[in-house]
């Protein structure tokens, strides 16, 4: 129960950039930071580690992960695979309120980084549940969820399109997915991921330049 604790502190902070990739995370130090044993500690690195959020340094301890092109390359070709693959579930499997339920999404009121990106990870998962295929949508959301700290530090680093650009490739969809046009959905949906990952690539080819 430490463990899971500890794990689920730790993903958060890596998934916001709170922790950011190279931090150094030392056991001891998150041991008195929780008041517990090395071993539950230990439980949640290793736990992170399979996930590939938290690398080992031989004597040294753990670090985040670091984030390559290559990672986000295949984190992204990944997840746009399992999102074209819910949303075309979700022209045939949702019911008609499902879809008009995704109204919701037309507008973002809100007005800052955070809300926005909750707001994009919220409409995401919420395309990935409408293919009502549970095994499928839940890796699709932990796919999105991963890929969080990567539109994070995108939007952190570029100034890319705005809030209301995103919102009218998001109303596309709605009304692509809503019309049962599944070509149209998943081209769309196509279109938006894949600029996603080039916003990425200058993001970081940018982080690079500052460094």
């Amino acid at each position: 129960m430490q463990g899971q604790r500890i794990y689920d502190f730790l993903r958060q902070g890596i998934l916001t950039c709170d922790l950011p990739p190279g931090r150094e995370l030392r056991e001891q130090e998150l041991a008195q930071q929780f008041d517990v044993s090395k071993s539950p500690v230990r439980e949640a690195l290793q736990h992170l580690v399979s996930e590939g959020l938290v690398i080992v340094i031989p004597r040294q301890g753990y670090r985040v992960s670091p984030v390559s092109l290559r990672d986000a390359n295949e984190i992204f070709a990944f997840r746009q695979a399992l999102e074209l693959a819910c949303i075309a579930e979700s022209v045939k499997n949702a019911s008609d309120e499902e879809l008009k339920a995704l109204d919701r999404f037309r507008e973002f009121h809100g007005d800052c980084e955070n809300e926005f990106i909750t707001y994009n990870r919220d409409f995401h998962c919420a395309l990935a549940r409408c293919s009502n295929n549970g095994r499928m949508s839940r890796t699709a959301c932990d796919l999105i969820e991963e890929t969080e700290r990567l539109v994070r530090m995108s939007v952190a680093a570029v100034r890319g399109p705005k809030a209301h650009k995103f919102v009218e490739e998001h109303n596309a969809i709605i009304s692509a997915l809503q019309d049962r046009d599944s070509r149209r959905a998943v081209s769309l949906l196509k279109s938006h991921v894949s600029a996603a990952v080039k916003r990425f690539s200058t993001a970081l080819e940018w982080t690079a330049m500052q460094a």
